[in-house]
């Protein structure tokens, strides 16, 4: 087993604190909750905000990441939001009331697989590099090449997380915008 220090723990529980933050998220997403454009626009940007300074320190630990692993990076998260909107726009469940506001909930499936990809990506993380969770050069010099490939890995599964959030509020903003205009001119979505 490995022995963690503790940044590593501290590192593991914040991350632990962001994985129950998303599951309760989605969780209540599952349910239902009420439309509002700024928090489907804060959670992709927080995300992808975390996402940058992962990959900027990526960079630190990997220093042949650049430009290969992060433009392979970059490319899982357009390519997943590509492919995962048009999923999300159909999982998506919109009830609109008279007065213009209403609540959306997506599919079940859709939330799982979100939270299950954070969820696998901190595992690996624990399991095999958890320095990596850990902000800033490890002391020694650079981690051995098999830890920068599970480093690789991890930054390749976070990649796939963010570009789902990103499809996530986009297939929803997209769903509530036809169900808005399919509200004005008659008919109900």
């Amino acid at each position: 087993m490995t022995d963690y220090n503790s940044a590593e723990f501290t590192a593991i529980f914040i991350q632990l604190l962001i994985v129950l933050i998303v599951a309760r998220r989605s969780y209540f997403m599952a349910q239902g909750v009420p439309y509002s454009g700024a928090r489907l626009a804060v959670l992709p940007a927080l995300i992808l905000v975390l996402w940058t300074v992962v990959e900027l320190e990526s960079t630190l630990l990997t220093p042949w990441a650049l430009p290969y692993l992060i433009a392979l990076d970059v490319s899982i998260v357009v390519v997943t939001a590509l492919v995962f909107t048009p999923v999300a726009e159909r999982m998506t469940q919109v009830t609109r009331d008279p007065s213009g506001g209403g609540s959306y909930r997506i599919g079940f499936a859709l939330a799982a697989l979100f939270v299950g990809a954070f969820i696998v990506r901190l595992a690996v993380a624990v399991a095999l590099f958890p320095s990596s969770l850990e902000f800033g050069t490890p002391p020694g010099g650079y981690p051995p090449v098999q830890q920068q490939l599970v480093l690789a890995v991890i930054d390749a599964i976070f990649s796939l997380s963010a570009g789902l959030v990103l499809a996530r509020s986009i297939g929803i903003r997209r769903k509530w915008k036809s169900a808005q205009l399919g509200a004005r001119s008659g008919g109900i979505q």
